[in-house]
């Protein structure tokens, strides 16, 4: 259990906003899930090609096809996640089955306008699963979870009314319910907002499910000249699909309920090139553009307290206070990080049969610009560009620029059957170091191919390492949970040439 003081959104008169610092890594630190044969490899795809996650990696990599090709694959995902939070250690287990990749590639393999052979593909790739179950719990002698109430009120400088109808996802519900009071001075005027709650060893309790995924279809088109330099481009459409059922409760003093659902739709590009350098040695290129995705959320509210035992929810109070405007919907757009791939492929022969390759061994470095982040408001109020412009200062303040590194290979075996095996690192975001995360990818695979058909065999092991904030405070230090989580995923895809 450790603690931190980070920025804080500081003056916000707007009724709630649904978006947090922690969003970036949402919609960006994360390994991408593609073919079965991509996955066992580690990623490391960006100077191979002849796969059908090239249009999501590298599409120079469609110049190597001069066959037609579909492919369908399906992953089972089990998460297992461990959270110290006060050194109370939580564990929680879940399962999800769906589908991973699915894509057809057009090649025309004759010469043809000075290109050796080119190649379109349609591919729709979950690059991300947010499906997951997590919780914690802990005595904390340091803060409640209503401080983040009083906070905000404060903050805002709100008056008693403002309290109690402004901010009815939150603030206001924790003004009626007596966890939050404001402070007068001598001539009545409001001067403060603090917590009812005595702190100290507050029994705390959280529970948290996600659901949804961020998925990706891609129109790429690759080409080859004379089968040395290979180039590409894809434009790819981030849909994300998010929800999250939030539960926080103090006990003997209250239980907090949120949920909210984010629908996003985007636009992005993909442009690299592929120079192979000698038969056994390639290089690529690759740079990922941001993607613009418009973002609509959701979000409602409700609070069980000693002044509301039966509840009382943010409809209830948009209820009692309907001649005001409080939106559930909130719209915005968002600029992901953008990402620079540099690779290399070796490719070795069997001392035998020196003319057959025998295998390959490949490496990827990532450049991502997490700290590029960057979010626009929908709406010309005042109050809520500046919402946004603080956000994106958070951002800048609290993510890095940072490298991940792939590296894969692939051993031919007898007959038609393929081995493979591939790691990957992803390192910290964060700027601070008291903040310890990292993804560390191991996989491996079995291939089998034959002239028309083929199948892939993967699995593969995460290792993940961040840090969750149940509430962040602006008067004083954030407390965060240790989250580990060790995720499990076999990956089954079938293909054919025609």
């Amino acid at each position: 259990m450790k603690k931190i003081l980070l920025l804080s959104l500081l003056g916000i008169g707007i009724n709630a906003m649904a978006q947090d610092p922690e969003d970036v890594l949402k919609f960006s630190w994360f390994a991408p899930n593609g073919t079965p044969r991509s996955n066992a490899l580690g990623g490391a795809m960006g100077s191979l090609g002849g796969d059908m996650s090239s249009s999501h990696i590298n599409p120079a990599g469609l110049g190597f096809y001069k066959s037609n090709e579909f492919i369908l694959t399906s992953k089972f995902a089990n998460k297992s996640n461990s959270i110290d939070y006060f050194n109370t250690n939580t564990s929680v287990t879940s399962n999800k089955l769906n589908l991973s990749n699915v894509g057809i590639v057009l090649a025309d393999g004759r010469k043809k306008n000075g290109w050796t052979s080119t190649a379109f593909s349609i591919s729709y790739t979950q690059m991300a699963d947010y499906n997951n179950h997590y919780g914690f719990g802990g005595k904390n002698n340091y803060s409640s979870f209503s401080e983040k109430f009083a906070d905000q009120l404060y903050d805002s400088e709100s008056s008693l009314t403002d309290a109690q109808e402004n901010f009815i996802y939150g603030s206001s519900l924790a003004i009626h319910s007596k966890i939050v009071n404001p402070v007068y001075d001598a001539n009545g005027y409001i001067t403060d907002y603090r917590t009812s709650i005595p702190i100290g060893a507050l029994d705390q309790k959280s529970d948290v499910v996600t659901k949804g995924g961020y998925n990706e279809l891609a129109f790429g088109w690759g080409g080859n000249i004379e089968d040395k330099l290979y180039l590409g481009a894809s434009l790819n459409l981030p849909m994300i699909n998010y929800s999250k059922t939030n539960y926080f409760g103090e006990t003997g003093y209250f239980d907090f309920y949120e949920e909210s659902t984010s629908k996003g739709f985007g636009l992005g590009a993909k442009f690299g090139l592929i120079y192979k350098a000698a038969p056994y040695l390639r290089f690529g290129f690759t740079y990922h553009t941001p993607q613009i995705i418009s973002f609509r959320d959701a979000l409602s509210a409700e609070m069980y307290s000693n002044e509301f035992p039966n509840g009382l929810s943010s409809s209830d109070l948009m209820n009692n206070y309907r001649d005001n405007y409080y939106p559930e919907i909130f719209d915005y757009a968002m600029a992901t990080p953008s990402k620079t791939i540099v690779s290399t492929s070796y490719f070795f022969a069997n001392p035998s049969k020196p003319t057959q390759p025998l295998g390959f061994i490949s490496a990827d470095v990532e450049w991502v610009k997490y700290a590029g982040t960057h979010f626009y408001s929908n709406d010309n109020d005042q109050d809520v560009v500046n919402y946004y412009n603080d956000l994106n200062y958070i951002i800048k303040n609290t993510y890095k620029n940072n490298i991940n590194i792939k590296i894969g290979s692939e051993l031919k075996l007898n007959g038609n059957w393929m081995a493979r095996a591939g790691t990957a690192y992803y390192g910290s975001p964060y700027q601070d170091d008291n903040l310890k995360a990292s993804r560390w990818v191991l996989s491996g695979g079995l291939g089998y191919r034959t002239e028309k058909h083929f199948i892939d065999f993967t699995i593969i092991n995460t290792l993940v390492k961040d840090a969750i904030f149940p509430y962040r405070l602006s008067e004083k230090d954030s407390y965060f949970a240790d989250y580990k989580s060790n995720q499990l995923m076999l990956n089954i895809g079938y293909g054919i040439r025609f």
